[in-house]
């Protein structure tokens, strides 16, 4: 006769004990993440970009671009610090909302004669009405600014930190003419409109608890010699 085999129950029972010890571990995980976005010089990125790749020399990189943003030589474009819970998602921004017009209604040109008479009046139906406005008929917003979005996963009992990372920089470049012609009216509408740039990082890394890392240098597109870094810092503290 056989023996019954309660290997597979146990096992499965175990499992489930120990993925139920991780849920509620978890809940006592509060994880800090701080995030700069800093524009410097590309001369001066280089050396600043190596020391950070070197785990042992981070935080020294770290502390040397704090003094080139106090010294004035690199510009802090986003600092943000927030906090949230281990397992769970986490949004922070720092945006302004650029409103402009993305349609236009063409403008309509009324002409009042002067002239006094029973005499027919001639108008030249052909008119170039560059200098006159068109009308905004649709308008769009575009956020400006730094948002950091993350999922930290507190790893090895606070040792580590599994981190899913969307981290972007999106900035209004200027404003640019645009001339609008219909070619069978041959009406000329000039409008501006807006160009913006955008920077962003999405990635998922593992990093020590407390460590600091470079996550990303972006090379700016005006003006050319400047480059834009993301560096990133996660900290998990057990709540008691």
């Amino acid at each position: 006769m056989r023996r019954p085999c309660f290997s597979l129950p146990i096992l499965l029972l175990l499992s489930s004990t120990l993925a139920a010890a991780d849920t509620t571990d978890a809940a006592h995980w509060n994880v800090e993440v701080e995030a700069q976005v800093v524009v410097l010089p590309q001369a001066a990125a280089a050396a600043i970009v190596s020391e950070f790749k070197d785990e042992s020399k981070a935080n020294a990189a770290h502390e040397k671009l704090q003094a080139m943003i106090a010294a004035k030589t690199a510009r802090l474009v986003g600092w943000l610090i927030v906090t949230g819970r281990s397992g769970e998602r986490v949004v922070a921004e720092s945006i302004d909302e650029f409103r402009y017009a993305s349609e236009y209604t063409p403008p309509a040109v009324g002409f009042l004669p002067s002239l006094v008479g029973d005499e027919p009046i001639k108008i030249q139906p052909k008119v170039d009405v560059t200098a006159f406005e068109a009308a905004p008929s649709e308008f769009e917003t575009r956020s400006t600014g730094v948002t950091v979005e993350f999922e930290p996963v507190v790893l090895e009992a606070g040792a580590k930190l599994g981190l899913n990372i969307v981290l972007s920089h999106v900035r209004l470049k200027g404003m640019t003419r645009i001339v609008l012609e219909k070619p069978e009216t041959e009406v000329k509408v000039a409008v501006e409109q807006p160009r913006f740039e955008n920077h962003r990082v999405t990635t998922g890394i593992t990093v020590r608890n407390g460590q600091r890392v470079l996550l990303s240098v972006l090379k700016m597109t005006e003006p050319v010699e400047e480059v834009e870094i993301f560096t990133f810092k996660g900290e998990a503290k057990k709540i008691e």
